[in-house]
C-alpha cells in the first residue's frame, strides 16, 4: 500500500520536490492523507483528469483556528464553495482506486480546507488566494521516509467545467 494526499499549493510546487512535513509550502489539502494498491501513475492521470474540468480557484483565506489532536495547530479556515466541490470530485474519481483515509472524518462531509501554518508562513485574514495547479504526493516515498515528494503535478484548466 501507498500513501498519498492531493492538495491545491498556494504557489506552483514541482515534480521531485520534497519538504519535511514542518516546511511545507502553504497549500490546501484536497484529498487528506490515503492508502491505496493504486500507483503514482494511476492517481495522477485521475488527477489529471479532474484539474482538466476544474478552472482555477479564487478565494480568500478566512479566520485563523486551532486543529489537531491537541488544538495547537494554527490553520486559516478556506470557506470555498469550489475548493468543496474539488474534494467531492477527486474522491469521485479516485474512488475506483478504494482509497483509504487516514482521518475518514476529515473527507466527504468532514471536509473543511484550510492552510496549516508552517516554518515558512501563514496564511493572513482576507488574503486572496489564486489556486491554479493540483500536486499528487507521495507521503513515505522510499528512500526518506519522513520527506513527502511531489510525484506529479496538473495545472487546472483555464476554461473549467463549462467548456
Amino acid at each position: 500500500m501507498h500513501r498519498f494526499a492531493i492538495v491545491l499549493p498556494l504557489a506552483p510546487m514541482a515534480v521531485g520536490e520534497r519538504y519535511a512535513v514542518r516546511d511545507w509550502p502553504l497549500h490546501i489539502t484536497v484529498m487528506p492523507v490515503f492508502t491505496t494498491w493504486a500507483s503514482a501513475a494511476q492517481l495522477a492521470a485521475d488527477m489529471g483528469a479532474v484539474a482538466a474540468r476544474t478552472a482555477p480557484i479564487t478565494a480568500l483565506a478566512g479566520p485563523g483556528e486551532l486543529f489537531g489532536p491537541r488544538h495547537d495547530t494554527p490553520v486559516a479556515l478556506v470557506d470555498s464553495p469550489e475548493v468543496r466541490a474539488l474534494h467531492r470530485d477527486l474522491v469521485g474519481a479516485l474512488e475506483i482506486h478504494v482509497p483509504t483515509f487516514r482521518r475518514p472524518d476529515f473527507a466527504g462531509d468532514g471536509y473543511r480546507a484550510h492552510i496549516t501554518a508552517t516554518r515558512r508562513g501563514a496564511a493572513e485574514e482576507g488574503q486572496p488566494l489564486r489556486l491554479t495547479q493540483l500536486a499528487l504526493v507521495d507521503m513515505e516515498p522510499e528512500p526518506g521516509q519522513g520527506r513527502p515528494l511531489v510525484v506529479a503535478v496538473a495545472g487546472l484548466a483555464q476554461l473549467g467545467r463549462g467548456a
